[in-house]
């Protein structure tokens, strides 16, 4: 009985009768130690295979937790090498990012969602391959100037991983394993990784299937018969993220790594130690941005209760139901999910069906769990139970 299976049991009530998530993990790490417990089931049953039960030591689809796992990390490792700066323009590391005010979009942009940048764009639509995939998001006209809105956006995320490989002159998987994994000893990795070994993150691709038959919650110009690649098979150790999965390989700066949650504590507690990041790199990607105070360089500014004090804790969400993050002035590390696409989307729409976009648990909901998770295991670590000599 791990004191965090109540926080678990919290996962997987979340949503409706027909939203409830088929696996959840959370763990939480403090100075006494890091705890993870999980529920549910990481593979539902098969015509030919029994259901799985959940387990720690399996790969959950971390969607955009890449962002700031695999990419923001990257560039704070570089920034502290002096190999590139958060000022740096973008257009003068990726040459066609060009034309329509892009001359003044700096990498801090990318990492902050203030470049102006389109929110979302299928480019597996557009584009035949990983080389040409890149080239349109660059080429993509903005939506907005530069430095004037907030505005979430995947495509930042992609071309901030480009430039980390463009710096390091390596691919994005090679420059993860080295610069990051390698070094903290994760078994993290881009997909695609083997079935068995990973968490099922969907049932198929009909979630997006249903974003661009609809145009919600983005107008796109596209028809879902021009694409023949749609996977109505359960996901499984492939990445779930389209433009991830269909046009750029499984290895994007905006998603498609692979962790345990195990994995993530560890590099949780590096990134807050000093060695591996110095202090002087973190505290300048905590900073709030001007235009958005709730984001900081790559991360998302969040806080949780501890005593009479408030935490601040950079953190980011997945769209698989994925969260991770860590204290800025406390030590404690918190990751898990709730995996609230499987079970739920369903396959890919018949013909003769209307194709809709299935209503989710919230990534605010898991997050509220998770936070509630840490703020009770940082104050248990805090006021520690009496021993017996205490008591007498």
């Amino acid at each position: 009985m791990s004191p965090l299976d109540p926080y678990v049991d919290r996962m997987l009530r979340l949503g409706g009768a027909d939203a409830h998530p088929a696996s959840a993990v959370v763990g939480v790490r403090t100075s006494d130690g890091s705890d993870v417990a999980v529920g549910g089931w990481a593979a539902a049953a098969s015509e030919t295979a029994p259901a799985v039960p959940m387990r720690r030591d399996l790969l959950l689809d971390l969607a955009s937790v890449t962002k700031v796992a695999a990419t923001t990390v990257l560039v704070m490792r570089l920034v502290d090498d002096g190999r590139v700066a958060l000022d740096e323009k973008v257009h003068r590391l990726l040459p066609a990012f060009t034309g329509d005010g892009k001359a003044e979009v700096t990498l801090e942009q990318l990492l902050t969602h203030t470049a102006g940048l389109q929110p979302w764009w299928p480019l597996y639509l557009e584009a035949p391959d990983r080389d040409g995939a890149l080239l349109r998001a660059q080429q993509l006209p903005l939506a907005a100037a530069p430095g004037t809105v907030w505005s979430y956006s995947d495509l930042g995320l992609i071309l901030a991983g480009a430039i980390v490989e463009r710096v390091t002159g390596l691919g994005l998987r090679e420059a993860y394993r080295t610069l990051v994994a390698e070094p903290l000893g994760l078994a993290s990795v881009y997909g695609p990784v083997p079935a068995n070994s990973a968490v099922t993150s969907a049932d198929s691709d009909a979630y997006e299937f249903g974003m661009v038959a609809t145009g919600e919650p983005y107008p796109v110009p596209f028809r879902v018969d021009g694409f023949a690649g749609w996977r109505g098979r359960p996901l499984r150790g492939e990445v779930n993220d389209g433009n991830a999965a269909h046009a750029l390989g499984g290895v994007s700066g905006h998603a498609g790594l692979f962790s345990t949650v195990d994995d993530l504590l560890e590099l949780g507690a590096a990134l807050r130690g000093g060695g591996f990041v110095s202090e002087p790199t973190l505290r300048r990607f905590a900073r709030p941005s001007s235009v958005n105070p709730g984001q900081a360089v790559g991360f998302r500014r969040s806080s949780l209760g501890s005593g009479d004090a408030t935490v601040t804790v950079l953190g980011h969400s997945g769209f698989t139901g994925t969260w991770f993050g860590f204290g800025l002035d406390a030590d404690v590390v918190v990751a898990g999910a709730a995996m609230r696409l499987a079970g739920v989307v369903g396959p890919l729409p018949a013909a003769t069906e209307r194709p809709r976009i299935p209503v989710l648990v919230t990534g605010d909901a898991i997050q509220s769990v998770l936070l509630d998770a840490a703020a009770d295991t940082l104050a248990a670590a805090a006021s520690p139970l009496p021993t017996n000599a205490e008591e007498r």
